[in-house]
């Protein structure tokens, strides 16, 4: 029988690839694979490989949404069933946009919503605001000796933004982080920058494909 699983992640450093003044797109760490996690639980990377894996459809169509906090449990089993292995549309804080996986370590690049939420989460990064992310899903959990084996199919839910992460060095790290813009003009209507010029709606789309570099790209 599958079990909700509330994952803290174990180490996260997020790097800001673009700002603006109405959302940031940044990327972090989100997940450990192949060791046992403060948490007790272990996550061999296959399961986690298929588990994000079957997340590609809601990454290509933009909907692999999360929250602002994780839900408030409220007593009622039937409701807070439903609740916590929903996102709830108006609490989306930010989407994942990608991921990719870099040692032993799940990363993912995340995108501020221009909801109320991803407004709050857009404030605290731009404030350098300690913040962390922790998983919700679905999965079997085996019991070993010393540790809980996460098993396979794993039902990842969201990554949402939380402020009290249970491990200490699993929040946003601003130390080595800065933002840079390229100057955007106005030129008849359309958004100049780099000295090409586009339609508003049509440069958010470029922007949003990475089709032109809003903003310079910093490692």
């Amino acid at each position: 029988m599958s079990s909700l699983i509330i994952e803290q992640s174990i180490f996260s450093e997020a790097s800001i690839v673009n700002q603006s003044e109405s959302k940031a797109i940044f990327r972090c760490p989100l997940q450990s694979v192949d060791e046992v996690n403060q948490n007790r639980r272990m996550y061999p990377k296959g399961v986690l490989s298929e588990g994000m894996n079957s997340c590609r459809p809601r990454i290509e169509m933009r909907s692999f949404f999360s929250e602002l906090d994780h839900p408030i449990p409220t007593g009622n089993d039937a409701v807070d069933g439903i609740r916590q292995t929903t996102v709830s549309l108006e609490k989306v804080s930010h989407i994942v946009r990608s991921y990719d996986f870099k040692g032993n370590l799940l990363v993912g690049e995340m995108e501020t919503t221009r909801t109320p939420n991803g407004m709050i989460l857009l404030g605290l990064l731009r404030d350098k605001a300690g913040v962390g992310f922790s998983m919700r899903g679905l999965a079997e959990l085996e019991r070993m000796t010393e540790y809980s084996l996460v098993k396979s199919p794993l039902t990842i839910i969201s990554f949402d933004a939380v402020s009290m992460p249970s491990h200490k060095s699993a929040v946003v790290d601003f130390n080595e982080m800065r933002f840079e813009a390229t100057a955007l003009t106005e030129s008849k209507g359309m958004i100049c920058a780099n000295g090409k010029c586009f339609l508003p709606d049509y440069f958010d789309r470029l922007v949003e494909t990475k089709v032109v570099d809003f903003f310079k790209r910093w490692v």
